[in-house]
């Protein structure tokens, strides 16, 4: 299984996430299933009626049902599951596993995305991962966005993450400090003439 984030969907998973940090977050996945083992992620859309706590979140029952019904009146698009986030707490560290409830809540056809957030230790580009995760810092934060999936067996699997922009997110910030740091180095030179 395969899912590509779009720059939209990939900004708003981890705004949802630092918006609450130190707190899970939760939101909707739009979007749509191109292949049997291809989901696209345009949106993804956060509930801010959740009942958020450091090691688990609640969606509100009658919140939900009510974007529920809104968002499946959208033309073209289509609720593809759901996300939220696991952040440190005290002095864990945020991990991407699946807990027990997360198992539980899984329904079949559905794409459930995990952000890992972080506070950050050192800077990293964004990089895809051999597990099919996705992950690099942002500002004060580190984050490795997972996928997962029901397969025929009910067997939750691990899909494989890209997001181009992300990884040309890294590219263009990388470059932009080459030039910064040449543009400054040309003006210290040029003083000393």
């Amino acid at each position: 299984m395969e899912v590509y984030i779009s720059s939209n969907a990939f900004w708003a998973l981890l705004i949802s996430a630092i918006e609450v940090y130190k707190r899970e977050c939760f939101g909707l996945l739009l979007g749509y299933r191109d292949h049997p083992n291809l989901y696209i992620l345009e949106h993804a859309i956060s509930y801010q009626t959740a009942n958020r706590r450091h090691t688990s979140v609640e969606k509100n029952g009658r919140a939900s049902r009510r974007m529920e019904k809104f968002l499946a009146n959208l033309p073209h698009l289509s609720v593809i599951g759901d996300f939220h986030s696991h952040t440190g707490w005290g002095d864990l560290k945020g991990v991407g596993n699946l807990s027990t409830q997360d198992l539980v809540d899984m329904i079949p056809g559905n794409l459930y995305m995990i952000i890992v957030a972080n506070d950050k230790r050192r800077a990293s580009t964004w990089q895809y991962h051999g597990d099919g995760t996705l992950s690099g810092t942002v500002d004060d934060y580190h984050f490795r966005i997972g996928g997962y999936y029901l397969d025929d067996y009910l067997r939750a699997k691990r899909a494989n993450i890209f997001c181009p922009y992300a990884i040309g997110f890294s590219a263009k910030e990388s470059q932009q400090k080459i030039l910064t740091r040449s543009a400054s180095a040309q003006r210290w030179s040029r003083s000393k003439r």
